[in-house]
């Protein structure tokens, strides 16, 4: 039992959860402590404004991170200079929050009249101002630390600032509600203070004035998707208590405030537990579904317990804090305890959505939420605080629902052939506009057009051809609509089966996957030329041993003993993992560890070289430009270049000898040319190539260029030469 204990506890994605889990069970225990003060130092009406001072404090804060912590937790482990990324953050964040805070001082009046308090005084304005800017700071720190696996830091901190916080109403009595507002922001700075304290001591960091704008985009690029639905998800909350301080009245927000202090402790559980799984999930994307189940099972652990703890006790509790409290928000408090499993499920697909870089899906589920909070809390208000608590567990049930049909959908369409291995790509800088014609056109417009302009061949086939049209086998499987033989062969006019018993003028052996079976045991006919036939792995282990027979150099490296910068990346084909790491570093299991090729054009894009490999022949060359962002999958230019242009003969020479010496008959490869030597290294095989590339669809010309010169070298390479043996 101790040792499994023992191993529990060194586990890294326990402990991240756990010291926040802790952290903030110390912060809500002390908070108790600190409002059940507030209660019996303070009047209703006058917690009931501080409450909700101190929930407009939080919401500034909230925004003022404008996605930075994600980006944080995302990014710093990984970033070359962590101390220029911490302080483009801090310098963000800093501005963000004057701005806002100052804004709201300048609109209370007009957006809650009864805070107006904050303005009699330039005191009251300073001191709302600053301590916004440090709560926004504070939390910050907080994902620093789960960025850096150190979240004993978070518990330590927060437990120092909060034992803090419990003296301090009794030194603001006579401020009133703005006292209280002070007595707790003031722990808030004391917090940031310590953090930053120990972010000097512990971890190298050195604070500075700076603003890095290539570190802002790269943050922004990734972070404005989940900002927005950051944004769908807190406002909400963030918003009721105004709401409720103006329709209800201050004492209803005073009750609103401290069930979801005391409810705020039991999502805590579920919240930290999935905010860990993203930071473990970051740093191991191949086990994202294990970390999610021990994410559940660790959930389960606490929150239950702690559901049933606030059922049995919960008026006992509100007790503590005065009569009225007790009888004012006991439905309420049953509500939101109940309301903990669909927060469990809200917070677990929203780690699974950031990690798969699904950010649209996240967005569409937080908007679900957010809309569905505010309708069914205007219709629910008028039963006072238990209509809210149920407005808030319905939006939370619905979007939840929500989240697990998307989740679903993009399982199902990520396992099709012809997306299958292909990570879904981040929110991008360009924004949401952007991002949603990049999809429409590329798995809507692009592929109605390819499967049209296949048909259209076939039709102008019907009327044009002169002679029988050629019988093609390909075997064990059809060419789909996005493979570039579906695409081609009509033009041709050739008839595409995969019944071995048909005659057959042509044959292709046809599977899409890296390792395959002979055909020696099939009934394909053995008295024809089977393209292909011979090819049977193209993983980039492979790949690369080949290239060294040919070319005299290879691409892998040991990372253990490399010292520099490598590309680690799947040896399964068409997975599109590429990461660039720095050496030494352990193997692992299904990685092949390569040379980085410097490709670099000098205007922030790299590019590649696809080579078709038709027979004999080379019949052209594409050079695909790529985001240095972006350097392991989507292309966003192309350039069409003549064979001897790209290649000269010798390479064409030794090309054409890998091609044959991989038994491939038809395909593509991807192929870099170093900066530094001029060196061609070939590190990809495509025997079932898919095409046209995207951009190629942008020029009419160009892809008629590329539709004929495959067609045209096809019919000379296979028709023509094809052998009987």
């Amino acid at each position: 039992m101790k040792e499994r204990l023992l191993t529990l506890y060194r586990n890294s994605l326990f402990q991240n959860s756990l010291y926040p889990m802790l952290a903030t069970g110390v912060m809500a225990g002390l908070g108790f402590f600190f409002w059940l003060l507030v209660a019996h130092l303070f009047d209703d009406a006058q917690v009931g404004l501080a409450a909700t001072l101190i929930s407009v404090m939080n919401m500034i804060a909230a925004l003022s991170l404008i996605g930075f912590d994600t980006a944080t937790i995302r990014f710093l482990a990984h970033s070359e200079d962590k101390n220029e990324s911490i302080n483009t953050g801090f310098s963000v964040i800093s501005l963000a929050a004057l701005t806002l805070s100052t804004g709201f001082v300048l609109l209370v009046d007009l957006l809650s009249p009864d805070l107006s308090f904050i303005a009699d005084s330039a005191t009251a304005i300073l001191m709302f101002i600053v301590f916004s800017v440090f709560s926004s700071l504070n939390i910050y720190t907080d994902a620093i630390f789960l960025a850096h696996r150190k979240t004993k830091f978070t518990f330590w901190i927060d437990t120092a600032f909060s034992v803090v916080k419990v003296g301090l109403p009794f030194l603001f009595v006579p401020y009133g509600a703005l006292g209280i507002f002070a007595a707790a922001a003031g722990a808030q700075a004391l917090g940031f203070l310590l953090s930053l304290f120990a972010l000097v001591s512990h971890f190298n960091y050195r604070p500075s004035l700076s603003l890095d704008t290539t570190i802002l985009r790269r943050s922004w690029s990734y972070s404005a998707g989940n900002y927005i639905a950051d944004v769908c998800n807190f406002l909400p909350l963030a918003v009721l208590p105004v709401v409720i301080t103006n329709e209800l009245g201050p004492d209803s927000a005073a009750h609103f405030y401290i069930v979801m202090m005391i409810a705020g402790l039991l999502y805590v559980i579920p919240q930290s537990t999935m905010r860990s799984l993203f930071a473990e999930g970051s740093f191991e994307e191949g086990h994202i579904a294990q970390l999610a189940q021990s994410s559940l099972r660790t959930t389960a652990a606490f929150l239950v317990p702690a559901m049933l703890t606030l059922i049995v006790f919960g008026e006992l509790i509100l007790a503590l804090f005065g009569s009225k409290y007790a009888s004012g928000g006991i439905s309420f408090l049953y509500v939101m305890t109940l309301g903990g499993i669909a927060v469990t499920a809200f917070a677990l697909y929203g780690a699974l959505f950031r990690l798969t870089h699904n950010i649209l899906s996240l967005i569409a589920r937080n908007a679900v939420y957010a809309v569905s909070m505010f309708v069914l809390v205007y219709f629910l208000l008028p039963h006072g605080l238990l209509g809210v608590g149920i407005a808030y567990v319905s939006a939370s049930v619905l979007a939840s629902i929500v989240s697990h049909f998307l989740h679903h959908l993009q399982t199902w369409y990520l396992a099709r052939p012809h997306h299958a291995g292909k990570a879904p790509q981040p929110f991008t800088l360009d924004g949401l506009s952007a991002r949603t014609s990049h999809v429409l056109h590329e798995r809507v417009i692009w592929p109605l057009k390819a499967w049209g302009d296949a048909h259209l061949a076939r039709i102008r086939c019907l009327f044009n051809h002169t002679g029988t049209p050629k019988r093609v086998l390909c075997y064990p499987e059809l060419p789909r609509w996005y493979h570039v033989l579906y695409k081609v062969a009509p033009r041709n006019c050739w008839q595409l089966h995969n019944d071995p018993s048909k005659l057959t003028d042509l044959a292709f052996y046809f599977k899409d996957t890296t390792v395959r079976q002979s055909l020696d045991a099939t009934p394909v006919p053995h008295n024809m030329r089977i393209l292909n036939a011979t090819c049977l792995d193209i993983s980039k282990r492979h790949v690369d041993e080949v290239m060294g027979q040919i070319f005299g150099y290879t691409m892998s490296i040991d990372p253990t003993t490399f010292k520099g910068r490598c590309v680690r990346k799947s040896d399964t084909n068409a997975v599109h993992d590429g990461t660039l790491i720095d050496c030494p570093t352990a193997r692992e299991d299904g990685y092949v560890y390569q040379l980085y090729v410097d490709t670099a054009t000098g205007d922030g894009r790299v590019y590649d070289l696809r080579i078709p490999i038709i027979g004999n022949a080379i019949p052209f060359v594409l050079k695909r430009y790529k985001s240095t962002e972006d350097m392991f999958d989507e292309t966003i230019d192309i350039e069409f270049l003549e064979t001897q242009d790209a290649l000269n003969d010798d390479e064409q020479t030794k090309v054409l000898a890998f091609a044959r010496a991989m038994g491939l008959d038809y395909g593509e490869l991807d192929a870099l040319r170093s900066n530094t030597d001029q060196k061609l290294y070939l590190v990809d095989v495509n025997s079932h190539p898919s095409g046209p590339i995207g951009p190629l669809y942008r020029d009419t010309v160009l892809l008629e260029r590329w539709y004929h010169a495959l067609a045209d070298t096809m019919q000379r390479e296979f028709v023509h030469h094809t052998t009987i043996h």
